[in-house]
């Protein structure tokens, strides 16, 4: 999952790193209610509430979900539950990087 949020000046998005889940645990690891942070593109400050912020699933996640599924294959090839396994892995992998996503973007703080 990687937040975002839209610069004032320049409009373009900038992206922030954390391993919360909601936005209540993110306002306890950032320390107050509003970031400010230098926008990557024009250098201007951007100051946001944690409220603006929007989580996005994470596409690395996802195509790391395939490789393993990619490696489970080759390494069960010979027992015959490829097909099983092999596309639960990605599908499970997907579901729940989705799920933390929606957790995030419905919880507000005060």
């Amino acid at each position: 999952m990687k937040l975002s949020y839209y610069c004032s000046s320049c409009k373009k998005e900038n992206y922030l790193k954390t391993k919360t889940t909601n936005r209540h645990d993110f306002l306890l690891e950032y320390g107050k209610n509003e970031i400010n942070e230098r926008c990557k593109h024009c250098g201007n400050h951007t100051k946001r509430h944690i409220n603006r912020l929007h989580a996005e699933p994470n596409k690395l996640i996802l195509i790391g979900g395939i490789l393993i599924a990619i490696l489970v294959t080759i390494m069960l090839w010979d027992l015959g539950l490829v097909s099983t396994l092999t596309a639960t892995i990605p599908i499970a992998i997907g579901f729940s990087d989705k799920a933390r996503t929606s957790g995030f973007n419905r919880t507000m703080v005060k």
